[in-house]
């Protein structure tokens, strides 16, 4: 008797559920379309409402942008000297850290060579490079003291 209530419920069921799959299946397109609507009206509206924060969050973007990825060529290009002391000075601490990986200290160690490079280039514009020459390092040196 279980039996027979189960069979007759489960082909009640049946073509209920058909029929709602085959109404989805119909009206995919138009389901679709009412989707991207309203997420396309959500989206506006939050737009619309948090309009401030989205410009700083564009602004932000746009100067991250413009000055480069952290530690690539254009950033060590457009960096300021205080930046690039603030950012050697934390490589340098991750260098002499043993507890760190060796691989990860090898990168830093790469990173030095390179902050040192671009200190240097800063440090040196527009200067003439010349040798230290002090009498302290040799009776043969000249003195410039």
């Amino acid at each position: 008797m279980k039996e027979e209530n189960v069979k007759q419920q489960h082909i009640e069921e049946t073509p209920e559920k058909n029929s709602v799959i085959a109404w989805v299946k119909e009206h995919k397109l138009q389901l679709l379309l009412a989707g991207v609507s309203i997420t396309t009206v959500i989206l506006t509206v939050m737009g619309i409402k948090n309009k401030d924060a989205l410009t700083d969050l564009w602004k932000s973007l746009k100067k991250q942008i413009e000055k480069g990825a952290l530690y690539s060529s254009k950033w060590f290009e457009k960096a300021s000297l205080e930046e690039l002391e603030k950012a050697r000075e934390i490589v340098q601490k991750d260098f002499n850290n043993p507890k760190l990986d060796l691989d990860y200290r090898n990168e830093c160690w790469n990173l030095l060579n390179r902050f040192d490079n671009a200190i240097g280039k800063i440090k040196w514009n527009g200067k003439e490079y010349g040798y230290p020459v002090h009498s302290s390092h040799g009776w043969h040196l000249p003195s410039d003291d």
